[in-house]
């Protein structure tokens, strides 16, 4: 079965592609050096959108309204301009509603565009601009240590990391905070409550590494400016020792946070790049690799939920689980030394979790 891939990586060479879903104009150019707030590339879209009924209003038929225009397609108007009209016995003519950009006809009625929202594509890392996509975007080459998570509210940052080890047996809290410098990167275990995440919201600029966090946590994190990063889960679990084994010897160096959604087709995650330099490898693996004996996993089932382990088996056929359904399965050996069995497609396969 295809799974996943999740990195927690040592030093490796990583390329992201940055592109805006509709044309727009490129900000940055080959070899350019970026840092993850910067601006890549960005568009106006249409925020509102207006039709004005030509034909009605000239009482002519649809098909004759085009015969009637007085201005192109594509043009900017201003409210007030004459659009379109009919000078006879008795002249009638058709004004612009508002300032907006007289886009088309569709069935004798004008189509406006008349407010625009900028949409903005960011590095979301430190790196260098490879290759240019005119138009649309660009790709940002760098060298460092990525770390992949489960969930982001979509926030962009970067900071010094600090490790608070103690929440990893206690939560987070403000008072483990406090005396911490703006633009820190916090990794803890765990968050539990919204006064600490506005607490930090407000004194950082940096971002937040967490464990675990309880779903009703949602809202807030996803209205803080500052990039959150979830790790293993929304809930109460047991915070991941091999998380803080992987980050402890970055600790005091820069971290550039990128906390996008997940994209199961381009394998984008919410993820934490240590830039570095030295003698990187390419990142090999896909969006997806095959389950095998050895793997490092991370489980996403019942109450051994965003546990790390190792594959032992993967028994033949499909095993019968107390849902009720048969699928195939995989033995796991936990990090806290359980055994367990699990639906293969509770895993997720994790890549290099190691600081070579």
């Amino acid at each position: 079965m295809l799974l996943p891939v999740v990195r927690a990586s040592a030093l490796m060479e990583i390329q992201r592609i940055r592109r805006l879903k509709y044309p727009g104009e490129v900000l940055v150019y080959e070899g350019q050096q970026v840092l993850p707030d910067d601006v890549i590339a960005e568009t106006l879209v249409p925020a509102r959108i207006i039709m004005v009924d030509i034909a009605d209003r000239l009482g002519v038929d649809p098909l004759a309204v085009r015969a009637c225009l007085v201005r192109e397609p594509g043009e900017y108007l201003h409210e007030g301009d004459i659009l379109a009209q009919i000078t006879d016995t008795l002249s009638r003519l058709v004004r612009a509603p508002l300032n907006g950009r007289f886009t088309g006809l569709h069935q004798g009625k004008a189509v406006f565009e008349i407010e625009h929202r900028s949409i903005q594509v960011k590095a979301g890392m430190t790196g260098v601009v490879q290759t240019i996509f005119p138009g649309h975007g660009a790709v940002i080459s760098a060298s460092g240590f990525l770390l992949q998570g489960l969930w982001g509210n979509e926030a962009i940052g970067m900071g010094e990391l600090q490790n608070l080890e103690v929440s990893w047996s206690r939560p987070l809290t403000p008072d483990m905070l406090s005396g911490r410098g703006e633009g820190m990167v916090i990794a803890a275990g765990s968050c539990m409550d919204a006064e600490t995440l506005r607490w930090f919201g407000t004194r950082s600029s940096g971002g937040l590494i967490i464990g675990w966090m309880p779903p009703d946590l949602l809202t807030v994190a996803n209205a803080m400016p500052v990039p959150i990063i979830l790790m293993q889960g929304f809930g109460v679990g047991q915070p991941d020792s091999s998380l803080l084994n992987w980050l402890r010897p970055h600790a005091g160096k820069s971290v550039c946070l990128n906390a996008s959604a997940v994209d199961a087709h381009t394998g984008m995650r919410p993820e934490a790049l240590i830039p570095a330099s030295g003698e990187a490898r390419p990142d090999a693996l896909g969006v997806q690799q095959a389950l095998a004996v050895g793997q490092k996993v991370r489980v996403f089932a019942g109450g051994h939920w965003g546990i790390t382990g190792a594959v032992l088996a993967l028994p033949e056929g499909d095993l019968l689980f107390e849902s009720g359904l048969a699928q195939p399965a995989a033995v796991v050996q936990l990090d806290l030394g359980e055994e367990i069995t699990v639906p293969q497609q509770n895993l997720v396969i994790l890549a290099d979790i190691s600081t070579d």
